[in-house]
Parts: C-alpha cells; sequence; structure tokens
C-alpha cells in the first residue's frame, strides 16, 4: 500500500488514479478519489486490531469469509471491518435480545416482500387474480373477494394491474397508453419497499408513456424513446391502480388496463417459479410465523442479493455481531441454546411492538392515526417502515395517498361490530382531494369480512345520501339499518374493526393538519 497522509492509507494497483472509475459504476468513488479502495486506519499499525474503514465505488463480494479476529461487514459502499482484540470497544446495547429485535424490524419488510413475490409469481397466469410469471402485468377485473387475503387492507377505489419486475436478465419496458384523462397511478416498489417511482395523473399526466427499467449498476445503451428509471433492487413490484367508479365502470377501466404492458429487452430463458411449499396464500401470516432462525437465514440471503440502502450502515454494524452481513449465509451453529433463544426473544418481542403499532404510529387526530410523514419512502425509520409493511404493504407516498386508520371512537374505545356508529362530515369539511376519497371496512387484521350488500366501502362516487345541510352521515353497524338509510351503510363484521379512510391526490389541507378527519361517534 502506499502511504497518502497521516493515518489514510490507498490501495496501489492498476485500478487506482485520479480519473479512474471502477467498472459497472454510474456514480464517482467517494471523496472524488477513483480507485478501489480508501483505507482509514487507526493506531499504530495494521495488526493492532483497533479498526479500519474501506469505502468502496461498488459491493465488494469476499470469495470466503475473512479469518482470524476480524469480522467483515459489507454492502453497497460500504465495507467496515472491526478489531474483536482486547483494544476493541464494547457497543452500547449489544445484547443478543436487543440485537435480535433491531435485526427483525430491519429485515421484516424485505422478508415479507420476498414471501409476497414468491407466492405472486408461483401460478401461471389467469390460474389465480393478481398471480402470475413476472414480467407481465396480471390484472385484476373486479374488486377483490371477500376471501381476498394477498394483500392487506386492499382498496375497493381502483382496479390493480401488478407486475413483478425481474431485471437478473436486463432491462424492461413498461408501457402506459393514454387512459383518456381517467386517475391511474403506477408506483414502483424496490424489495425494501421504496417507491422509487410513481407515473400517474399526479406526476406524469395520462398520455402515452413509456419506460425502461435497469437493474442496480447496470446501464442501458439505446433507450430510443424510454424513459431510463434506475432500479434499486433486481426485482420490482408494480402496483397500479386504475380509478374504478363501481362495478358498472369494469369494462371502461378493463380496456384501460389492456393498454398496460411490459416486454423484456433480452427475453429470459425459461426460468423455473419459486417452490412456495409450505407458505400459505397470507404472507403475513407465513412471516409471522416463523422461528428467528429461519427469518435470518432469509433475510441474510436476501441481502446478498438486495442491496441495502447506502445509509444502512449503522444498523447493519450492529446486526453483523448476529452473523447477519450482507453477502454471507446466517451461521447460527455457533449459538448456544440459550443464546438461540435471547435471538428468538429478541425477535418475538420485534414482532409483538411491530403489531401493537399499526393504529397508533403517526398523527393521532380525533381518534385516526395518519401517517402523512416518512410513509411510501421511509429513509432510516425502519420501525416504521416494518409497521406499514403490516398495515398497508404497498403503501403510497402521501402525495399520492394519505390513509388514516380509525384507532377509537369519539369515547376513546376501541370500536367493535357489536356496536352502532355514525361519521359526520360536515357539508364543508368533506375529504379534501384532487381525485377521490373512500372509507373502507376491514377486520381486525385488514381484511375485508363477507356481507349481505357485498359492500366493503363507500366514498364520493357512490350515490349517498346528504343531509338538507349538505353534510353527510355514514353509518357503521352489523345489522341493516333499513332500506331509507341503506345507502349510507358501511356493514362492519362481529368483532374488532379495522377502518381505513383512503384520499387520493389529498390536497394541501389534509397534509398540513388544517383539514382532520371527524370522530366517530357511537349511537345509542
Amino acid at each position: 500500500m502506499a502511504s497518502t497522509a497521516a493515518g489514510i492509507t490507498r490501495r496501489s494497483g492498476s485500478n487506482c488514479g485520479p480519473h479512474h472509475r471502477h467498472p459497472r459504476t454510474l456514480h464517482p468513488a467517494p471523496l472524488d478519489v477513483f480507485c478501489d479502495e480508501l483505507i482509514l486506519r487507526f493506531g499504530a499499525d495494521s495488526t493492532d486490531g483497533i479498526a479500519v474503514l474501506a469505502v468502496h465505488p461498488t459491493p465488494v463480494r469476499h470469495a470466503s469469509p475473512p479469518t482470524g479476529d476480524r469480522v467483515s461487514l459489507w454492502k453497497g459502499v460500504h465495507l467496515l471491518t472491526l478489531g474483536t482484540g482486547a483494544a476493541a470497544m464494547a457497543k452500547l446495547a449489544d445484547d443478543l435480545r436487543t440485537l435480535g429485535r433491531e435485526a427483525f424490524i430491519y429485515l421484516y419488510p424485505l422478508v415479507t416482500m420476498d414471501v409476497t413475490r414468491r407466492r405472486l409469481v408461483s401460478l401461471p397466469a389467469d390460474v389465480k387474480p393478481g398471480f402470475g410469471p413476472p414480467n407481465q402485468f396480471h390484472h385484476i377485473r373486479e374488486f377483490p373477494p371477500a376471501d381476498f387475503r394477498l394483500v392487506v387492507r386492499p382498496n375497493f377505489d381502483t382496479l390493480y394491474s401488478t407486475a413483478w419486475l425481474d431485471l437478473t436478465d436486463g432491462p424492461v419496458d413498461v408501457s402506459i397508453k393514454d387512459t383518456g384523462d381517467r386517475y391511474f397511478l403506477m408506483p414502483m416498489l424496490d424489495m425494501w419497499t421504496d417507491v422509487f417511482a410513481s407515473p400517474g395523473k399526479r406526476t406524469t399526466g395520462t398520455g402515452t408513456q413509456n419506460y425502461t427499467l435497469v437493474g442496480p449498476g447496470e446501464r442501458i445503451e439505446d433507450p430510443g424513446d424510454s424513459t431510463v428509471i434506475q432500479a434499486p433492487t433486481p426485482y420490482v413490484w408494480i402496483i397500479g391502480r386504475t380509478q374504478t367508479n363501481g362495478p358498472d365502470d369494469y369494462k371502461f377501466v378493463n380496456e384501460i388496463q389492456d393498454g398496460y404492458t411490459i416486454t423484456p429487452r433480452t427475453p429470459a430463458a425459461g426460468k423455473a417459479a419459486p417452490s412456495v411449499q409450505g407458505e400459505t396464500d397470507e404472507p403475513l401470516s407465513f412471516v409471522n410465523g416463523l422461528s428467528a432462525v429461519e427469518f435470518f437465514r432469509r433475510g441474510a440471503e436476501l441481502m446478498s442479493v438486495h442491496p441495502p440502502h447506502a445509509t444502512d450502515f449503522s444498523v447493519l454494524a450492529r446486526i453483523a455481531d448476529l452473523g447477519l452481513v450482507p453477502g454471507r449465509p446466517f451461521e447460527y451453529s455457533g449459538f448456544t441454546q440459550q443464546q438461540l433463544g435471547d435471538i428468538q426473544a429478541g425477535a418475538t418481542e420485534a414482532l409483538e411492538q411491530i403489531l401493537a403499532a399499526r393504529t397508533s404510529m403517526g398523527r393521532r387526530v380525533n381518534g385516526w392515526s395518519i401517517i402523512d410523514e416518512s410513509i411510501g419512502v421511509y429513509g432510516n425509520d425502519y420501525f416504521r417502515r416494518a409497521v406499514v409493511t403490516v398495515a398497508g404493504l404497498g403503501a403510497n407516498p402521501p402525495e399520492d395517498a394519505v390513509y388514516p386508520v380509525l384507532a377509537v371512537d369519539a369515547d376513546g374505545e376501541p370500536l367493535v361490530g357489536e356496536r352502532d356508529y355514525v361519521l359526520h362530515f360536515d357539508a364543508d369539511a368533506l375529504p379534501p382531494v384532487s381525485a377521490f376519497w373512500s372509507v373502507t371496512m376491514y377486520d381486525a387484521t385488514g381484511f375485508q369480512t363477507a356481507n349481505e350488500l357485498n359492500r366493503f366501502a363507500l366514498g364520493d362516487r357512490d350515490r349517498l345520501s346528504h343531509n338538507a345541510d349538505g353534510s353527510l352521515d355514514i353509518l357503521i353497524s352489523h345489522t341493516d339499518p333499513g332500506p331509507d338509510r341503506q345507502a349510507n351503510w358501511l356493514p362492519a363484521p362481529t368483532g374488532p374493526l379495522g377502518i381505513t379512510m383512503r384520499l387520493y391526490a389529498p390536497r394541501p389541507e389534509a397534509l398540513d393538519g388544517s383539514w382532520e378527519p371527524p370522530v366517530v361517534r357511537r349511537l345509542p
């Protein structure tokens, strides 16, 4: 190595130089030093076991694990090597239970996304709504039935056009024909649940659009008339939504859906669908039932395929003590049974905290919980990312949609189907949106339940009956209130309720708190 400054050493070699750009790298290396590694060294010499930090412009994969007392942590842009000799300093709160809890929260969205992906691409096209091979749109032509359990809190305002993109064989083209001014939204999620692109009426309009998606670190020489979108992970989930004004609108919307197409630029040699033996149709139930060992085994495997974010350095440094290192399998054989029990206890605690926070996260307004910050794109708020995974996997950024979730009634009591309620909007306080709004009924787990009207939501496109002063009452009850009030009846199942309001393209007053959803009052 050649010395460059006090405490800084640069590896010498043919790849080092002031103008070197690492192969397949779209951006310069950190600190404007275009070489494979920049090493900051602390201590008297290279063997004192204090700390070595290496910054890499691209992922660095070791052919075999490091030897001796050095533990390597690598990711898309950083490699941290910590000595474990006498001079190494202990981490704060580094007991296995705490680390197990932190690791579970961090990896929960990634593992859940993968199980969801595997389930959705496991069947041939047209066998089951929303299922089918990757790199094809699979349209849901009608609102989900009562027994739909694939995604929590499905909406009844739009028809879904979903697709899993597999970019491992090369770029994929996504085309959208003119929707005739009909509202649509085509969010694209990476495997960590971030919406990294969201074509739609709000952002790109409703005219014909062409996009080419390329995998991380890849580039395309001739995109043609397409807009190139760089995907953060090699698998991408598109959860397309097209405004649907009830069953009478299905035919029109289905024609719009047929104008959504996906074309791989390099046709893949027929890949076998992933094996999902033992996995259920409800990804959340499956993930929540995994042991900590199996959960972390999957998480470690997935991190080798889907690069963690550049800002994940700190959490990766901590969970490395569990053996969770991107690019390396989770090795648990070195832990004692007591230690494995501590790790399991941490994972169990994390899941309990995630589930408990479903209706308590965000601003609490009139009994509603509103998450209108750090949703859709989460940064380092790993807990919020995990809670939204449970509460509504595939959630959009607030500029596209806001989802107030009802936690308690006007008396501070949780809502149950055995009681009757009313949701009253003053005439000048209806949900402020540029698109449309709705209120949807779910059970406590976030799924719809069969009812005599096959009605799961009410909103501004329904034939609601307004009061003489222009105000609006939505009745929430398990029993039919009778023909005179049935138009405004939102049927409820028995037991705990999970009511969600949706505001599509919310106006500024819905985002800045000027408008608040009203309280839900219990009827005598």
